[in-house]
């Protein structure tokens, strides 16, 4: 599967305390609830764009409200740096392609039982996209 191109997010895995287990909720549910966290439904804007040398650019738009002397400033101070004139990039990861399977490296380090994980996650291909960390990605 190639993935290279900007993908946004159409569902988030998240916890359901009544049935105290994961589920996916799709966007439209996360935005219909007003129970939902902010931040959940601030997440849904991001996009994430996988370039053909291994990058993946996890990206959001600049906040509407922000002037252009605020958003030079931010640039110049280099709190921000912008993917185009509308989207600001978040986080710059990586993925790689290995034995026919694709890795997306999520940078979380640590160990189990004195054995060190890897940061590598293997995103998981859909029905309609793909499936990275808590998030169900479809083509933008």
């Amino acid at each position: 599967m190639d993935i290279t191109g900007k993908w946004s997010i159409a569902a988030v895995q998240v916890f359901n305390e009544k049935a105290e287990k994961l589920e996916w909720l799709t966007a439209k549910e996360i935005m219909g609830d007003d129970n939902a966290e902010d931040y959940l439904k601030e997440s849904l804007a991001y996009h994430y764009i996988f370039t053909e040398d291994g990058r993946v650019l996890v990206c959001m738009p600049v906040p509407k409200d922000a002037t252009k002397e605020e958003i030079d400033e931010a640039l110049s101070s280099g709190e921000i740096t912008l993917y185009d004139e509308s989207t600001m990039i978040l986080e710059k990861k990586a993925w790689k392609e290995e034995d026919g399977k694709l890795y997306f490296d999520t940078q979380i380090k640590g160990e189990v039982l004195g054995e060190e994980v890897s940061s590598w996650q293997e995103i998981k291909e859909t029905a309609d996209g793909i499936e990275l960390e808590a998030f169900r990605l479809v083509r933008a």
